[in-house]
């Protein structure tokens, strides 16, 4: 049975084949679905658990998001956990209080996670604070603007970089000013970076290790520790280096 509501109404609990929102909703109890679609509004404290993809390009708040297969988000959503057994797409705004999980997750807008984030692959190109580990395999962080900070960064390889955008601006203004104006963000790692491959610019962090590690500029490092090998930008302040 599908369920589809343009105006205002009530989702009880239960199994349906397709949620399609574009008015508003309450959603009362647990529900299971094949299809999410929401471009209206919708609340609930139960546990959406869904089949296929869920797509948000409106506003939703709900209990926990668990879907088997993407979960893509335009719009806002609140959650207690979110987890997808594939993409998770973030162009809009997620507020999660616990953990997220996905195959491969990408934010271009602005998350707030309470725990941890666990994927394949991570990609950041908006901006967002994690409250626990962030563990992917790769972890590329494009600093656009604004400030962004997580616990702890593990994963084989974490890429720190300026968005293109800002390092085009920044480089064509200063041809024509003869300064750059471009602004870029700032990345704040409370406790610690670990991965095989280490490159960073404007980060903050008490340690990082790694065994390629390179420190670019606008950087501040407690301590790095490397195996292989260790560039430090003339700019970045390192406290201390050591060779394990």
């Amino acid at each position: 049975m599908d369920m589809k509501i343009s105006g205002a109404g009530v989702i009880g609990g239960g199994e349906y084949d397709e949620i399609k929102i574009s008015g508003s909703a309450k959603i009362d109890g647990d529900v299971r679905c094949k299809a999410f679609h929401c471009s209206g509004a919708v609340h609930g404290d139960g546990k959406l658990t869904c089949d296929g993809d869920v797509h948000v390009s409106g506003s939703a708040k709900v209990g926990a998001v668990e879907a088997s297969g993407g979960v893509h988000v335009s719009g806002s959503v609140s959650c207690v956990e979110l987890r997808a057994e594939g993409d998770v797409r973030v162009s809009g705004g997620a507020k999660i209080e616990g953990s997220v999980a996905g195959k491969n997750v990408h934010c271009s807008g602005g998350v707030k996670v309470g725990g941890g984030i666990e994927a394949e692959s991570f990609t950041l190109s908006g901006s967002m604070d994690c409250g626990g580990l962030l563990n992917a395999e790769r972890v590329e962080i494009r600093l656009s603007n604004g400030h962004s900070a997580v616990q702890a960064i593990g994963g084989a390889e974490v890429i720190v970089k300026e968005a293109e955008s800002v390092v085009n601006a920044g480089g064509l203004l200063s041809r024509l000013f003869s300064k750059p104006l471009g602004k870029t963000g700032t990345l704040a790692v409370r406790e610690s970076i670990e991965a095989d491959d280490v490159s960073l610019v404007n980060t903050a962090c008490p340690l990082v290790t790694g065994a390629r590690v390179t420190i670019g500029k606008g950087c501040v490092v407690d301590t790095v520790r490397y195996s292989e090998s260790c560039e430090i930008a003339p700019d970045a302040k390192v406290g201390k280096r050591e060779k394990i």
